[in-house]
């Protein structure tokens, strides 16, 4: 991938568009820095919406027994004091 600087782009940018049909994707940077890439609209990565929860159930629904589930951290607890807490409180 050729990296463009942005001042080349602005000026040269026919000829960019012509890299990108001919060559593919292009880099731009920015101060020294790669910041955008330049590509083909049918090359860019198709965003997908995100799974409904009915499209979530149906991957796994009927899996029973088989359904592994990876293993979690325990989360951190708060060591909760309900008795002392509740004692202050002035019941109505």
């Amino acid at each position: 991938m050729v990296t463009w600087q942005l001042q080349t782009a602005k000026a040269k940018l026919s000829e960019l568009l012509r890299a990108v049909r001919e060559e593919g994707p292009q880099t731009i940077s920015v101060r020294g820095h790669e910041e955008f890439v330049i590509m083909r609209k049918e090359d860019a990565p198709v965003k997908r919406p995100p799974k409904t929860w009915d499209e979530l159930y149906a991957g796994v629904k009927g899996a029973g027994d088989r359904l592994l589930l990876p293993t979690r951290e325990p989360e951190s607890t708060r060591d909760l004091q309900l008795a002392e807490d509740l004692a202050g409180w002035d019941e109505d």
